[in-house]
């Protein structure tokens, strides 16, 4: 039998680079700037070109990244603008060749490492060459400064654009295509381990975000990814232990399980009933909970604010009591839908003043997402791995104009569950966001270290 090839399918990745570049090229075209020297100045030198290598770059990632590459890109150009304009200095000395190649690959390494020095991506280091290169090379003369200013011009225009259009347009990739960095760690026989635990957990970014934090920081420590079947939670505290582990962070379906193990709890973890950080410290392990507090350092991030709202939180797990119970401290009256009303009960029984339990049954959910003004998923259901999706999504048609909606999932990063909800005009949170300032909070407690969250988190958005 002939095997067919797969014809190549055009994504909305592509036609958003096509729109984009469109766009760039027509916005010079009515004020006739496309590179006419007869202008003059800087208008004689402006045209469209590098602002279609900002959008053709910026509108392969997703909007946040965008941003990122499009800031890296523009830092990149002025300072590959300003070290090739300096250079211009030297004057008729760069005709020679022996004096243009060195002072060439002077600059260029020197453009690289200053925006290495600042922490900017490749794309950075990248676009600050191109300058260097072009103004040192080809133009001559006062023009040179020109066509500085107007690459720099054209950047700003592209990373607009750019900005726009894929603010517009939807994005479908799935996250594992959305370029996520290689994650690169260095080993000592000094460097302490950390891992995070589930079942399933390969999906964790985890690993990503607390080496990249590890990295920035300067701390020699490494994490890892430890699968660990459901009730095997003691069988690796020990191994753990002996392996001289300095901690590791727990998903679902470990949380309270850990809890009789610990030797000591915080307050958090005692109340919620579940771990999700373990710190092991001469042979004792220390249970603390991130989720409460990071959901709510999530929340803020986003400009939601639960203090006299309410809020229906989906599930009874751990994560999902962490985040019950946070609300209700911070002011929320909160709804605990369930299908096991014994487990959302136990949860309000903690605090039944701002917590009440409901079923899970479609009449049930209908009428929890009329009463709030936030919706929050804490089940698996739409978690990559898991196989599990939610029966229909017919209640989220009773939610509150502008109620936002926010799933504790953040892989993939919209679940089917936010992607109705945004079809029906509602803002959508996906967890990623409960994830890096849970991390944040754990890192503290395994490194005995002060962390600036807001520092890290833009330390993160160049990974994530």
């Amino acid at each position: 039998m002939k095997k067919t090839v797969p014809l190549p399918r055009i994504g909305m990745r592509v036609i958003k680079t096509a729109v984009a570049v469109m766009v760039s090229y027509l916005l010079f075209v009515p004020f006739g700037l496309l590179y006419r020297e007869e202008l003059g100045g800087i208008l004689g030198q402006m045209g469209p070109l590098y602002a279609c290598i900002a959008c053709i770059i910026c509108t392969q990632s997703t909007l946040g990244q965008t941003f990122q590459q499009g800031i890296s890109r523009l830092i990149g150009v002025i300072v590959g603008g300003a070290l090739g304009t300096a250079t211009l200095l030297l004057g008729p000395a760069l005709d020679n060749p022996w004096v243009k190649i060195p002072v060439l690959g002077a600059v260029c390494v020197a453009g690289v490492w200053l925006c290495l020095l600042i922490k900017r991506p490749t794309a950075c280091g990248m676009a600050c060459i191109l300058p260097c290169v072009i103004l040192i090379t080809g133009v001559t003369g006062v023009t040179r400064y020109y066509y500085a200013a107007a690459r720099m011009i054209e950047t700003v225009v592209g990373l607009l654009i750019a900005l726009g259009v894929n603010a517009a347009l939807p994005d479908y990739r799935p996250e594992t295509e959305r370029g996520e960095s290689d994650m690169n760690v260095e080993l000592h026989n000094t460097t302490r381990k950390l891992c995070v635990i589930g079942d399933p957990v390969g999906h964790s970014k985890s690993p990503l975000i607390q080496n990249t934090m590890l990295k920035a920081l300067g701390l020699d420590y490494v994490y890892l990814c430890q699968p660990v079947p459901r009730g095997k939670c003691k069988e690796w505290l020990d191994c753990a232990k002996f392996a001289g582990y300095a901690g590791f962070n727990a998903t679902m379906p470990h949380k309270e399980e850990l809890v009789p193990l610990m030797d000591q709890l915080d307050q958090d973890a005692r109340l919620i009933g579940a771990v999700n950080t373990v710190c092991i410290r001469e042979g004792k392990a220390y249970g603390y909970n991130t989720d409460g507090e990071g959901f709510l350092r999530a929340l803020a991030d986003e400009g939601i604010h639960p203090a006299g709202k309410t809020v229906a939180v989906l599930g009874a797990g751990g994560a999902s009591k962490a985040v019950c119970l946070k609300l209700a401290q911070a002011g929320a009256q909160v709804i605990v839908c369930n299908r096991t009303l014994d487990k959302a009960q136990a949860i309000c029984a903690h605090d039944p003043a701002h917590l009440r339990p409901v079923g899970f049954g479609p009449e049930e959910l209908a009428q929890a997402a009329g009463a709030c003004d936030l919706l929050v998923n804490g089940t698996s259901l739409g978690m990559e791995g898991s196989g599990g999706q939610f029966a229909d999504f017919s209640f989220l048609d009773s939610l509150k104009e502008g109620a936002p909606v926010v799933d504790l999932i953040y892989a993939p990063a919209q679940t089917e569950l936010l992607r109705q909800a945004k079809l029906r005009g509602h803002q959508t949170v996906n967890g990623l966001g409960l994830l890096v300032n849970q991390a944040v909070l754990s890192l503290e407690y395994f490194t005995d270290t002060s962390i600036d969250a807001a520092e890290m988190k833009k330390v993160l958005a160049e990974v994530l």
